[in-house]
């Protein structure tokens, strides 16, 4: 739902950072976005029965591009129930759409809108807060190197 590239930092002309430093300051990046994540379902009162949703959210795997790296945060896994955390979060996000009259849905389902709560909402507010950890984390191994 969330993604953080490490593609900024190579602009810098820091060309000696490698693959294993911009892993650190991405996965920085992320570890902060799964806080302000689970922080916004709590808010938005998302938290459900089983509470697994807000539980599972954290970074996906490591991808490395040319000279950058990303990782998705999203809910993972599933509830008890066997209903994907990423699938539930995605309604609850984007919301249902009205179903055709078919012999299944018995007439239309109402058209139920999202509240936005990842896409617009924490996905906003998740963005300084994981700039200033991936800033935070670039200025440890700054002051590493110069030990």
């Amino acid at each position: 739902m969330a993604r953080m590239e490490g593609n900024e930092i190579r602009e810098d002309g820091l060309e000696g950072l490698t693959r294993g430093t911009v892993k650190r300051i991405v996965m920085a990046g992320a570890d902060a976005c799964v806080d302000e994540t689970q922080r916004n379902i709590d808010e938005y009162h998302h938290v459900g029965s089983t509470g697994s949703m807000r539980a599972n959210v954290r970074p996906g795997n490591y991808h490395e591009g040319l000279g950058s790296g990303s990782v998705s945060v999203y809910p993972q896994g599933e509830d008890s129930k066997g209903v994907g955390n990423a699938l539930k979060a995605f309604v609850i996000d984007r919301g249902i759409g009205q179903r055709p009259n078919t012999k299944r849905s018995r007439g239309r389902t109402p058209n139920k809108t999202g509240d936005r709560f990842l896409t617009k909402k924490t996905a906003k507010r998740a963005e300084d807060v994981t700039v200033k950890a991936m800033e935070a984390e670039f200025d440890r191994i700054i002051e590493e190197s110069n030990k």
